[in-house]
């Protein structure tokens, strides 16, 4: 197999992205803009977005010498994690299940309740170096893990999210010259 380093990948170019929208939005089939109803998270941490798929698997193993005979995974889970850097109400309503403000008099109001509550979403995720774009297309995804919100003078404000992808999901990639 030949070496060839145009196949090697860094992404992170000013067009990368996550976008969120409301579950049930038809997700993009190209990779032109994600469309109608999609919002923008904004400018993303520096360490970018981790994807992660974890696997259980049970091992069958012999009686004689214990020897391992099989494997066989019994379940697996998809995630990504990123950090937002932008504090909105869309960065707020990720951390706070689904909570919208109310505007009065130049004042958003965030009533958090009911927290316990799904908050599934659709999701696209664009990684893109140079001429080279790859898509992460999810009809389904709820943020499940939520880090500390720091809050002072010698750090960013950042809301760091882990989403758990449900379901079925599409990458989208330009192809290789």
């Amino acid at each position: 197999m030949a070496k060839d380093r145009d196949n090697v990948r860094i992404y992170g170019d000013d067009a990368s992205g996550v976008w969120v929208a409301d579950k049930g939005t038809t997700g993009p089939t190209s990779l032109a803009a994600p469309g109608v109803g999609y919002e923008e998270v904004g400018w993303l941490g520096e360490d970018g977005v981790d994807l992660d798929r974890s696997e259980d698997v049970s091992e069958f193993k012999a009686w004689q010498g214990g020897s391992t005979l099989r494997k066989k995974v019994t379940s697996q889970e998809d995630s990504f994690k990123f950090v937002a850097l932008e504090e909105t109400a869309l960065t707020m309503g990720l951390y706070y299940k689904g909570v919208t403000p109310t505007t009065a008099t130049g004042v958003d109001t965030y009533v958090i309740a009911d927290q316990a509550a799904s908050d599934e979403r659709a999701w696209v995720v664009d990684l893109v170096d140079g001429d080279i774009t790859k898509r992460y297309v999810i009809s389904s995804g709820e943020v499940t893990g939520r880090e500390t919100v720091p809050h002072k003078n010698s750090d960013l404000t950042m809301y760091s999210y882990t989403v758990t992808i449900y379901g079925d999901y599409v990458i989208l990639k330009t192809s290789a010259a």
